[in-house]
C-alpha cells in the first residue's frame, strides 16, 4: 500500500489521508482542514459499505460474482476527484488528476 507522501505526488492531489471501515479519520496530509477531513473519511467509508451492501445483494439475485471483495472507489465532480482503496484516500483537482497513475499507485504494492 503507498504511504500518504506518496499519493501526495500523485498530479493534481492537493489531500490524502487514512481511514478506517467505520470512517474514522486516521493519518493526513496536504492543506486538510481536520473537520474536512473528518467528513470525507466517513464519506469514504460510507461509499465502501455502499458498494458491499449492492454488491453482495447483486450477487445473490442473479448468481453472477466477481464484485467481491471491495477494494476501492473514486467520486467524481466538475473540479473534484475523491479516490480511495485499502483505508487510504485522496483528494485531487480533475482537471489535473491522472486516474491511471493513481490506481497504478493504489495497486503497487496490493
Amino acid at each position: 500500500m503507498p504511504t500518504l507522501d506518496e499519493l501526495m505526488t500523485l498530479p493534481g492531489v492537493y489531500g490524502a489521508f487514512e481511514f478506517s471501515c467505520t470512517g474514522e479519520l486516521g493519518d493526513m496530509r496536504g492543506n486538510l482542514e481536520r473537520d474536512f477531513a473528518e467528513l470525507v473519511a466517513q464519506m469514504c467509508a460510507t461509499n465502501m459499505a455502499i458498494y458491499r451492501m449492492q454488491a453482495t445483494g447483486w450477487t445473490k439475485l442473479t448468481g453472477q460474482t466477481g464484485f467481491l471483495p471491495e477494494r476501492g472507489f473514486a467520486v467524481v465532480t466538475l473540479d473534484h476527484v475523491m479516490m480511495g482503496m485499502n483505508g487510504s484516500a485522496i483528494l485531487a483537482d480533475s482537471r489535473e488528476f491522472d486516474y491511471d497513475a493513481a490506481y497504478l499507485r493504489f495497486n503497487a504494492a496490493a
